[in-house]
């Protein structure tokens, strides 16, 4: 169990990078949003790259999450999503994680709807493991250009990683390939710990295969609800696996 651990939390951290603040319409806010003071009003004036209003491209735009599991764990699993440049109709998001590790990634909105166009490298250590992780492969959108009640949507990605360090230095590359077939619900009110916000309920089936030097990990399904907020991104989601429930939701929204 320790060994599957060990395995599975960094690839745990390189997938984060794939959900939050994106890429997308560079255009104002237009949700109620509470007077919490963790959240920042958005500027009087802001560009529009690409039209998608749920995955913004705003540099500076920076969300810091928190992680609660009913399948118990220690540390602090806060960790911030940043947009820390913008180019045309790319953007490089980067995953800033509570032990310093940190993760960028290159995002394109140039048809409206995002998708994975560069490699993310993450050089941390989890249980004394040394990890560095590479997109090798991805396909699909993570948000449509136009998102409504009854939109459909797939996307996969293959994410490569060597660990060394630790019971892993015998372990050699890890590919975790992961496919999502997503459904958007329609919008909804929903209370987070940054605010009140209206926000597009997405239910997602997400599978998972892993293989390593030493063979497959078991393949695993689950299923996520997660909620989008126009001119932010993702502020919640909680998801149902064989493992438990795992909720992630935003307590801190700034660069709006």
């Amino acid at each position: 169990m320790r060994l599957k651990a060990t395995v599975l939390a960094p690839l745990m951290f390189a997938s984060l990078i794939l959900t939050g603040a994106g890429c997308g319409a560079q255009t104002p806010a237009s949700n109620p949003i509470s007077t919490n003071p963790t959240v920042e009003k958005p500027s009087a004036t802001t560009s529009d790259a690409c039209g998608n209003p749920y995955y913004p491209f705003k540099p500076g735009l920076a969300i810091t999450y928190h992680t609660s599991s009913t399948a118990g764990g220690s540390g602090n699993s806060d960790y911030t999503i940043r947009t820390v440049d913008v180019v045309g109709t790319e953007a490089t998001i980067r995953a800033e994680f509570a032990d310093g590790a940190t993760a960028d990634m290159t995002a394109d909105c140039s048809s409206g709807s995002v998708s994975l166009k560069g490699s993310s490298g993450l050089g941390a250590a989890v249980e004394g493991v040394t990890f560095k992780t590479t997109v090798a492969t991805s396909s699909g959108t993570y948000m449509p250009a136009d998102v409504k009640a009854g939109t459909v949507w797939n996307n996969s990605e293959t994410i490569k990683m060597d660990m060394s360090g630790g019971p892993s230095a015998s372990l050699g590359t890890i590919t975790l390939t992961t496919t999502e077939e997503s459904r958007a619900i329609g919008e909804e009110s929903i209370a987070i710990p940054a605010g009140t916000f209206k926000a597009m309920k997405v239910e997602i089936k997400r599978t998972s295969t892993s293989v390593a030097k030493f063979g497959k990990i078991p393949p695993s399904t689950e299923k996520t609800t997660e909620w989008w907020a126009k001119g932010i991104g993702m502020i919640k989601s909680v998801t149902v696996s064989p493992d438990g429930t795992t909720t992630v939701e935003a307590t801190s929204v700034k660069g709006q």
